[in-house]
């Protein structure tokens, strides 16, 4: 049933927008910060036990063990049909190409006679990889995750995720999972086992860095996590889209690529933006018509996301420079572009700030959900202003290499005297003087 119009004119229309918008930045409050760290401090304190103990609360789940055996691993993997496994094993494949590309190497250049600098890369020793599936399970997610450290090299990948009714995680994910490179999986309340993966318990490793998306909640103790030196990724929050159209569009696959990422949950983003009043029009009619076809939990999902309370919307813009200023102040997880050629270039030079961009009516939002080998791990709320997807890149860190000869050091003496006399520090001018003297 149809709830309201999803048509927004800009700037005429721009308040109402931005009260529809009006939680866009907000990834989490100060009061669950405080949830937060209060959990964080629990599982410091009990260790296993606080976990076992905050998963009955939040979870309403009665865990014997946070770790799953092996056991419980292989018969996650030998329950997938052969056709999923084929599909599993396709698209870690493509991941693994795709971070292969990304990944940073070590490097060295002289860039003035006798100096040399460079960069040596190195894994992360270990990592903890959280997988949310409170919507429904996100193998795909777990696949991305767990590939980025795989190929990064990183020793000990470690996979979280919330415990279903009988205490395990959900079959396809976890063996998903193991064939791309997982070593452990634990389950529980996820800000717990997230606290767990900074501190350590008797069960859990304490981990160098830590991942995965999630509501509010799991936002906050990702960023509780970076304070006792874990590295992570902010911003990872609830899915949203953008999808740049013009009137050279297919409306009905719009609507169907606006419902791709509304049905992830009530609290999506999902918005068309385009010059075209008619293109507007004719996706708003294909999306009420479509939303009545899908099952009746997406369907649920996706009346709320379009609804008269729901972050889903199409925004007519005047010209195409007022839809990009727009879009780069929205600055989407995803970012959709279908147009002709000549206004798909002047997108790509003036949008700056998406998670990731896909370009052409044959790049959907699914394909690169599973198919393509890019991150779908993005960043979200405003995040991509500032943040970027998690790739092997962030699986890796780097220590900067420098080297000098007796004659470049010389060259650069008098700065260091110059500098080090100024801040008062005069050990560091003699630790020069007596190489060069």
């Amino acid at each position: 049933m149809r709830n309201s119009s999803l048509v927004f004119k800009i700037p005429e229309q721009k308040e109402r927008l931005a009260e529809r918008f009006k939680t866009h930045k907000t990834l989490f409050s100060r009061d669950v910060l405080h949830s937060v760290l209060s959990i964080f401090d629990e599982v410091a304190r009990k260790g296993d036990e606080a976990i076992k103990s905050l998963t009955l609360k939040f979870d309403e789940v009665d865990l014997k063990e946070p770790v799953l055996s092996n056991d419980d691993v292989e018969k996650c993997i030998a329950s997938l049909p052969p056709s999923l496994r084929s599909a599993i094993e396709g698209a870690i494949q493509n991941v693994q190409d795709v971070n292969a590309a990304l990944l940073p190497k070590t490097w060295e250049k002289q860039i003035r006679p006798g100096t040399v600098i460079g960069e040596k890369v190195v894994p992360l020793d270990s990592v903890g990889i959280w997988i949310p599936a409170r919507k429904g399970p996100l193998l795909s997610t777990a696949i991305m995750l767990v590939v980025a450290a795989k190929t990064a090299g990183v020793k000990k990948i470690v996979v979280g995720m919330p415990p279903l009714k009988n205490g395990l995680g959900d079959q396809g994910t976890i063996a998903a999972a193991q064939l791309a490179g997982a070593d452990q999986f634990v389950v529980g309340n996820g800000v717990s086992i997230i606290a767990g993966f900074a501190q350590g318990t008797t069960s859990i490793p304490e981990v160098d860095g830590i991942y995965g998306p999630g509501p509010g909640g799991i936002a906050a103790a990702m960023s509780v996590a970076m304070t006792y030196g874990k590295r992570s990724v902010l911003g990872i929050g609830p899915t949203e889209c953008v999808i740049f159209a013009d009137e050279t569009a297919d409306p009905l696959q719009i609507a169907h690529d606006l419902m791709n990422e509304g049905e992830h949950g009530p609290d999506s983003s999902s918005i068309l933006v385009t010059t075209s009043l008619n293109l507007a029009q004719q996706v708003e009619t294909f999306l009420w018509t479509c939303m009545g076809e899908v099952e009746e939990k997406r369907s649920q999902y996706l009346q709320q996301v379009f609804g008269p309370n729901g972050k889903g919307a199409i925004v007519v813009a005047p010209d195409v420079d007022e839809a990009f200023d727009f879009i780069n102040g929205f600055a989407p997880e995803h970012l959709m572009i279908v147009c002709e050629k000549e206004t798909e270039q002047r997108a790509l030079t003036a949008i700056n700030h998406a998670g990731e961009i896909l370009i052409g009516e044959y790049t959907p939002f699914s394909a690169a959900n599973y198919g393509i080998g890019i991150t779908a791990v993005l960043p979200t709320n405003h995040f991509a202003r500032a943040f970027s997807g998690v790739t092997s890149k962030d699986m890796v860190k780097v220590s900067t290499i420098g080297r000098l000869t007796k004659d470049a050091l010389q060259e650069i003496y008098p700065i260091i005297q110059e500098m080090g006399n100024y801040e008062q520090l005069p050990c560091h001018v003699k630790a020069a003087d007596i190489r060069v003297r």
